[in-house]
């Protein structure tokens, strides 16, 4: 009579185990604690929230079809993406060691034994031996080597998709500088060359002066000299241009030759837009970077549990069902039929201390983890903190900048007509001309600054440059 009490034995045993399984390789993921800010510092009731597409802010809608055309052919937003299918193979293998191994095993031979050797009953005789079976092999994971195992390549595959956010993020905001960075180096170039026009008209004007003995030649040089620096001023802008122009095309994922025989069409500068940060909690929740470090992290700490069940022992079971005969003809017949099942196991004794060190790399990698974290979170506060700070001076400095370039607009007027009358010198003038040159180029440059600080806060707070 068989005790009752036996099942429940069993059932108690493999409850134990798969309990204790969870024990030995279940490693808890430990978050640096870091002093998050309760608020971000306030903005401008008329801010505006970002947006999934961040880009939409600006209202361009060349800056809009640069951004498809770099998402689309970017080599880097590509790489990324490849890394994603590699991760996303890697957990599919990871999962597969979760479930049994099916094969099908045939063999065909023919043997000749001896007539010495006496090891035959039937020697000097050739013979036959046909076997075809399948085989299922299967590793209990009892101390859930597997489980962590899947739950590793599991947050490697998120990391990979915020890798791939990440990058896509970078690459728009690159897109973005890149192309406001163009409009202003060709708005500059534009106002270069005019000014270069009207001093070279001038240079001539004063050598009829001199000429005609109205004008000394310390006049005339003067006047020659800032033609040049405005030559020069054009020559460096040109040169800008161009590099800015391939840098883009760089981006955009365009050929050599495409860059070079691109005939690019600039707009305006739009008007900065002031963007809302939201909550501290906002910028964990959309950055990518931040993500990442977390899925990385998690990952680490199944590492550690899979390097954990390399201490305990592992249990193999193996079965096969199929037929052997002497005759191919007979090979499928129920005599043929044979089948076997097996268990093993397997306990390392001494490794020279190969498991132990698994463990120890393992725990160390999570500490490294755990730093990068906390690093990556740090950084991410900086460039919010950084962004809005920018975000609150830079539309004064081009307001100001404005002030001042239509002041000096409005005193080289008057100083024309004052060196028309005969009251000021034509250096004087010149002064005059220059400063206000000067200015104009620098609210180009205020305005690109302001602009690109936009794009440096979306990117700070996370954008939404996320795959569909």
């Amino acid at each position: 009579m068989v005790d009752s009490r036996l099942p429940r034995l069993g059932v108690l045993l493999c409850a134990l185990l798969v309990l204790g399984g969870c024990i030995v390789s279940r490693v808890s993921v430990d978050k640096p604690a870091l002093p998050l800010p309760q608020a971000l510092p306030d903005v401008a009731e008329q801010a505006t929230p970002l947006a999934d597409r961040w880009w939409s802010v600006f209202g361009d809608p060349t800056l809009d079809r640069l951004m498809e055309e770099a998402l689309a052919h970017n080599a880097d937003a590509a790489l990324a993406a490849a890394r994603v299918l590699e991760s996303r193979s890697a957990l599919r293998q990871a999962n597969s060691n979760r479930s049994p191994g099916v094969s099908i095993e045939g063999n065909a031979a023919r043997r000749f034994d001896s007539v010495l050797a006496g090891q035959s009953p039937d020697p000097g005789v050739a013979r036959d031996s046909f076997s075809a079976q399948g085989v299922v092999t299967y590793e209990l994971d009892l101390w859930g080597r597997y489980t962590r195992a899947s739950e590793a390549a599991r947050s490697r595959l998120l990391a990979s998709e915020f890798d791939r956010d990440a990058v896509r993020l970078s690459l728009t905001g690159d897109v973005a500088r890149g192309y406001f960075s163009l409009v202003a180096a060709q708005q500059q170039l534009d106002r270069a060359r005019e000014t270069l026009a009207a001093r070279r008209e001038s240079v001539g004007l004063e050598k009829i002066r001199f000429d005609a003995g109205e004008s000394d030649e310390a006049t005339l040089r003067r006047t020659e000299a800032e033609a040049a620096a405005s030559a020069i001023s054009a020559q460096q802008f040109e040169l800008d241009l161009g590099q800015r122009t391939h840098a883009l095309g760089v981006l955009l994922g365009r050929s050599p030759k495409e860059m070079t025989d691109a005939g690019w069409t600039t707009g305006v500068l739009p008007v900065a837009p002031v963007l809302s940060p939201g909550l501290p909690s906002t910028v964990l929740e959309r950055r990518p970077d931040v993500r990442s470090a977390e899925a990385a992290l998690i990952a680490a700490a199944a590492d550690i549990g899979v390097a954990r069940t390399g201490l305990f022992p592992t249990i193999n079971l193996t079965g096969t069902y199929g037929s052997a005969s002497q005759e191919l003809a007979d090979l499928f017949t129920d005599p043929a039929k044979q089948w076997s099942l097996a268990a093993g196991l397997l306990q390392p004794v001494f490794q020279a201390g190969r498991l132990r060190a698994a463990v120890e790399r393992a725990n160390a990698l999570q500490q490294q983890r755990q730093a990068a974290y906390a690093r990556t979170v740090q950084n991410a506060f900086r460039d919010v903190l950084d962004a809005l700070k920018g975000q609150e001076l830079l539309g004064g400095i081009r307001q100001t900048t404005a002030e001042q370039s239509s002041a000096l607009a409005r005193a080289a007027e008057l100083s024309e007509l004052r060196y028309a009358a005969g009251e000021i010198a034509y250096l004087d003038l010149l002064d005059v001309r220059r400063n206000l040159y000067q200015s104009q180029i620098a609210l180009v440059g205020a305005q690109r600054d302001a602009l690109t600080n936009s794009v440096s806060l979306a990117l700070a707070l996370g954008g939404g440059a996320t795959s569909p």
